[in-house]
């Protein structure tokens, strides 16, 4: 057993960890870190479990229970491999392999043609899960009769999905998160072919005037309700799926998506968007909703000036609570942010070095009229 090829560096009280190849980001505590670095130099579980007991005092089980879970935490997110004798020979695999269940593929459907900067492209997809559905989410760049566009398409794959582009591979995924976070970074590159980038946030993003605020999020927060109210309400939509940030000056450049409102929302939101009942009802990844082209809307922000993790709640006031630079980090991670690949040590210290100078709450508000009255003196105090 020992650690994959990563690299890690400080953050607070913490360490994040990053693996390379595929960019994925994980963070350790300060008992976490001396594991990680006594894997690295050969010992085995059981000897750490030993040293930990001696220096700390521990009883030996207890010991052995704590590595045993740590060691467990690095296997699941990908950070161990281990060694097996295969005919005689070392070779090494991930010591928590992931299963591949098979995906049936439907017929192969022209889902239209998109353009994207300076790129028209068509989207081709044999998925159920990625189809006319989901790229309805780009209607207001659709291209009619297109004739010189390039093929896009999504398609089973050894690693259960697969992203071509004019016939060659793009990318294999294991998931199909995966698979569409690597088509939305080609469709970035493409809008933003001048951009160097840094990160990706599955994130909304607004603006007011010259100053932009992030809205990282796991789906079923609420992020687009609010998004949706805050566009309404005087602030420039910069996007509500996923946003890049460039290198140099950190700013966002999100993907050119309409706003996907879900059927939870659109009571409250008609009243904003009188045109919402007559949109097509669409169905993408199991949720009804509908997709708004925005009022305001802009395809490139300023560095964020904050980062919020909103969450609605039935009740209670609102909470604007401040987080420390490794709480943000961490609800990053969560929110399924990578790293531009390929990542390297710099880029990685330039990231933690956004995320310490970057002030970061968490939002939770049972009233959108709230949420946007604190967002926007939190923005006018901070001026």
């Amino acid at each position: 057993m020992r650690p994959v090829e990563a690299f890690a560096l400080p953050l607070g009280q913490g360490w994040v960890l990053c693996q390379p190849d595929i960019d994925r980001l994980a963070l350790l505590n300060a008992t976490g870190k001396i594991v990680w670095d006594l894997l690295g130099n050969g010992l085995g579980q059981q000897e750490i479990a030993t040293a930990f007991a001696e220096h700390f005092g521990l009883p030996a089980k207890d010991a052995l229970e704590n590595i045993t879970t740590v060691i467990g935490e690095l296997e699941q997110t990908g950070f161990l491999a281990c060694s097996v004798e295969k005919a005689g020979a070392q070779s090494s695999i991930l010591c928590a392999p992931e299963n591949f269940p098979a995906v049936e593929a439907g017929p192969e459907l022209n889902c239209g043609t998109f353009q994207f900067g300076d790129r028209r492209v068509e989207m081709h997809s044999n998925l159920a899960d990625v189809g006319s559905d989901y790229f309805a989410r780009f209607r207001h760049r659709a291209v009619e009769g297109a004739v010189d566009a390039d093929v896009l398409a999504f398609s089973i794959g050894p690693r259960k999905y697969r992203l071509t582009l004019q016939g060659e591979v793009v990318a294999d995924a294991s998931s199909l998160a995966e698979l569409i976070g690597r088509a939305h970074e080609l469709i970035l590159s493409w809008e933003h072919p001048e951009c160097e980038f840094l990160a990706y946030f599955h994130a909304a993003a607004v603006s007011r005037g010259e100053r932009s605020v992030l809205l990282p999020a796991v789906c079923g927060t609420g992020k687009s309700t609010l998004t949706a109210f805050l566009v309404a309400h005087d602030f420039a939509y910069l996007g509500d799926d996923s946003i890049a940030m460039t290198r140099l000056g950190w700013s966002l450049k999100p993907l050119p998506t309409c706003l996907s409102l879900k059927s939870g929302s659109w009571p409250i939101l008609t009243a904003l968007y009188p045109q919402l009942p007559y949109l097509p009802k669409v169905y993408c990844h199991g949720r009804e909703a509908r997709y708004v082209e925005p009022r305001q809307a802009r395809y490139a922000g300023s560095a964020p000036s904050v980062i919020l993790f909103p969450r609605y709640a039935k009740s209670g006031d609102i909470e604007l609570r401040a987080l420390a630079p490794l709480e943000t980090m961490m609800r990053l991670i969560d929110a399924e942010t990578d790293l531009h690949r390929p990542a390297t040590i710099t880029t990685l210290a330039e990231f933690v070095q956004f995320v310490e100078q970057t002030p970061a709450y968490d939002l939770v508000y049972s009233d959108l009229s709230d949420a946007t009255a604190a967002i926007e003196e939190w923005l006018d105090d901070t001026a």
